[in-house]
């Protein structure tokens, strides 16, 4: 007979195994991730050059590599936002390990679409272009506040400002100021 300690860890394993399909699902259909390389997430970083009063917000996340070298170089707030679970709970492992007890490094589980990116000073997209063209009246009017944005293969069709640089990938950075 079960007691219920021990009905309770089942119940809470078979729950985690739940939880990690479903995210493995929403991984697959809703945010299929792309992994950009290093040194290319290092020229990103170098071309933002952040500092120390910057609040940089990054759309669609993932598992949080130019958060954690954008914290590295300018020791402001970074922020991550991606809809999957997953990579949300795996960047917060890694940020655990190679930043404990910071605070200026946080990532959410949020649709980038209603993700809050008022009080950012930089924003940096990695999306495709239908997303591009739903985010562009928001990131519009975050430029034409004084805001920074930066986004990688994908520009903002109609948005004023564009400024284009190829990376050593031959891919774009398109840069809106």
């Amino acid at each position: 007979m079960l007691n219920g300690i021990t009905l309770g860890i089942i119940i809470t394993f078979v729950l985690l195994f739940l939880c990690t399909i479903l995210s493995i699902l929403v991984n697959a259909l809703l945010s299929p991730m792309s992994r950009t390389p290093s040194k290319v997430l290092d020229e990103i970083a170098d071309l933002m050059d952040p500092s120390k009063k910057d609040v940089f917000v990054d759309l669609g996340s993932g598992d949080g590599r130019l958060v954690f070298k954008m914290y590295e170089r300018g020791h402001g707030k970074c922020i991550g936002y991606d809809i999957s679970p997953l990579s949300i709970i795996w960047a917060n492992v890694i940020r655990t390990f190679r930043f404990p007890l910071q605070k200026e490094i946080i990532f959410d589980a949020q649709n980038v679409f209603k993700a809050d990116i008022s009080k950012a000073t930089m924003v940096y997209c990695f999306l495709d272009e239908k997303s591009m063209g739903i985010l562009g009246p928001k990131l519009e009017e975050f430029v034409k506040n004084g805001g920074e944005v930066y986004s990688y293969m994908y520009n903002v069709d109609g948005m004023k400002g564009e400024k284009k640089m190829e990376l050593s990938n031959g891919k774009e950075l398109y840069i809106y100021k």
